[in-house]
Order: structure tokens, then sequence, then C-alpha cells
């Protein structure tokens, strides 16, 4: 068989030693970067946990009041010396505020805020006043239905929020249930913030979420604020701390202990969502980290059609393309399994394969038709 094989070399012709380098050249890649970038995280190094530091948890929500009379309490259930609970409702039409009222009678580590009245972007407004009300130094933005807040989470968190740092970063996701869109959500959910730890770790630092993120409550305002990114409809507080966040000021908790699972029934529209929120979060990236995600997705996007170009053109190689695709798909497989594992992430491990295999040409397209009726708004709305 290797006889053959070289033997068969000094016959291409040049088209066939064209595509033969094209594939060899996305092959290199794709392979560089699964270590260099997704499989990165297992490579940093795991810093024993220092003394706890006080974290202000912050609470913005509309009409969540059975969300908040079921995970509130457990909030509260958490050391007052370390955590503090700053709640901001934005202008709810339910019992949010009765609920919330309720829980500091019993509480003192409760602060509660409200706008009065509907506004624009009030969202982010809701955001402005909970980070003036923080207390402490450090502050996280956690969801209503956020689950998994425990001692062991707090202890996760909040030792590694030492002087050295800005930003610690924790995984989310929704919690398992059935559902083709609750997998759907939590395979795509862990892909982006795959990338995103591999980004941070090659010194090329961003963030696809708010959520289970502990920062520097004045690098907000120093930033200050939302400003310019105050109308952005898809994203609030990973604009701002993609503005400040950087390799070395940066501590990723890559552990099962550290993650977040929020409560709710993950429907088309949540997903649709979080595709929506990535494509706006990648436009307010520096030139540099957009030409790399870029480069990224062509050749994630190309990868397999050449592989299926190579093996129509030249047959006769056919064993050598399926060792190293067979390898590629072994070694890609492993990093995902362990860290699937390290997370705690179940049952999402052969989802989560062929979400890679078929999400990067779904999302290409969906860019393509949301970036398309998102300038045909704005030029409407100029009118």
């Amino acid at each position: 068989m290797v006889e053959s094989l070289f033997s068969a070399l000094p016959r291409l012709h040049a088209f066939e030693w064209v595509l033969l380098g094209i594939f060899g050249g996305i092959y290199l890649l794709k392979f560089l970067y699964l270590f260099l970038f997704t499989g990165r995280i297992h490579l940093q190094r795991t810093p024993g946990q220092e003394e706890s530091r006080p974290l202000s948890l912050l609470l913005t929500f509309r009409n969540e009041a059975e969300n908040l009379k079921k995970h509130v309490p457990l909030l509260l259930l958490l050391p007052p010396s370390y955590v503090e609970v700053v709640a901001v409702d934005d202008f709810s039409q339910d019992a949010s505020l009765s609920v919330l009222g309720k829980l500091k009678h019993e509480n003192r580590a409760l602060k509660i805020s409200s706008l009065n009245q509907e506004t624009r972007h009030s969202e982010k407004m809701a955001r402005n006043i909970a980070l003036k009300a923080a207390g402490h130094p450090w502050v996280m933005v956690l969801p209503p239905a956020g689950t998994g807040i425990d001692s062991r989470w707090l202890r996760q968190i909040t030792s590694r929020l030492n002087d050295g740092k800005e930003v610690v970063v924790g995984y989310s996701t929704i919690k398992p249930e059935k559902g083709f869109y609750n997998l759907l959500y939590r395979c795509e959910a862990f892909f982006q913030q795959m990338k995103s730890y591999g980004f941070i770790l090659n010194g090329l630092p961003f963030l696809f979420f708010e959520e289970n993120v502990a920062f520097r409550k004045e690098k907000y305002f120093e930033v200050k604020g939302f400003q310019q990114k105050i109308s952005e409809p898809y994203a609030h507080l990973e604009l701002l701390i993609n503005l400040f966040i950087r390799k070395a000021t940066t501590r990723i908790v890559f552990s099962g202990e550290a993650v977040l699972r929020e409560d709710v029934h993950a429907q088309r529209q949540l997903f649709t969502e979080l595709l929506k929120k990535e494509v706006r979060i990648r436009k307010h990236l520096s030139f540099f980290k957009r030409l790399v995600l870029s480069i990224d997705r062509m050749v994630t996007l190309l990868f397999i059609p050449s592989a299926v170009l190579v093996f129509l053109f030249i047959p006769a190689l056919w064993p050598v393309y399926a060792v190293l695709l067979s390898v590629f798909v072994l070694a890609f497989s492993l990093i995902i399994k362990i860290s699937l594992n390290r997370l705690n992430e179940r049952k999402i491990f052969l989802p989560s394969l062929l979400v890679a295999l078929v999400m990067p040409y779904y999302k290409w397209i969906f860019q393509g038709v949301f970036s398309y009726f998102s300038r045909k708004q704005r030029w409407w709305n100029k009118r």
C-alpha cells in the first residue's frame, strides 16, 4: 500500500497538487487551533484557593416574581460577610417587588432599587443602578433564575478574587431538561465559551456571557459605563468587560463546582437570541480579534468541503486522508469529552459533536440574514 501511495504522487497534475496543498494547509490550521485554542484550557495552571474576598451579586429583573421567590432565598443563605445581593427592578408589573420586600425584612444583605417608569434601554440602566449600589469592590451579574449558587460555588469564585486579577470567569449555561432546543442551546453555549476561553489564554480576550463573571466594579466606571453602547439591544456588560479584559488579569475557573445554570425552558427564541448576541458582540471587538475569528470561521467552513474534494479528485491517497481525519476526530472528541466532564455537563457529548459539524454552516447563513435585516431596519429608522 505504501508503494502504491508513493507511486501515485508523481502522476498528480498541477490542479491536484494545489487541491492537496489547500487541504493540507486547512488541516494543519485546524489541528493547531484545536490544541492551541480549544484544548489550551486544560494546560492552564490551576492555582490553590486563597482567602475569599467579598462579592456583590447583581440581580436585574422584570416580572420575575416566581423566580425571585424560588431562587433569591438560597442566595441569602450565603455568608453575609462575603456576599451582598443587589436587586434592581426594571419596572415590573407583577409581584416582584413585593416578594423582595418580604425577603429584605428577613435579611439585611439584600439591597433593593427600581426603575419607576418605562424607559428606553432599561436593561442597561438597571445594571448601572445596581453597580452604583454595590458595596463591595468585586461584582457579578446573576440571572433571576440562576441555580447552583451554594457554598462550594462561592468558594470557587471568591477565592480567586485576588489583587492581581480584574476578571474571574465561570461557566454559564441552562439546566438540563428534555427538548431539542435545550440540547442545542447547551451545546452552542459550551462552544461559545470554549472559544472565548481559548482566545483569553492566547492573549486575545473577550467574553460572550456576562453571567457568572466577577469583575472589579471600578473598571466599569473607568470605561465610563455604557455610553455609546447603550443602544445595543442584544448584549450588556459583555460589551464593557471586553474593553478592559486582559489575559494577565483574568482567571478562568474551569470547574463543575463553579458552574452557573439558569432554570429556564429553552425554546427557539432563546436559542436565536444567543446567536444574535454572539453576532453583535463580535461587531464590537477590535479589528485584530475579528480578523482571527473570521479566519477561524473560514477555515472551519472549508475543512469538510476540502476533505470531500481531495477524496473525489485524488482517490488514490484515500488511506492518508482517512488516517488524518481519524486522528483529528479522535483528538477533538477527547478534548470535548474531558471538558464536559470537568464542567459536569452531562448528556451532550454526542449532540455536541453533531453541533460542531453542522452549526458553523447554519451560523454563517444566520449571520448573513440577521445582518441584512439589521441594516434594513437601521435604514428604515433613519427615514
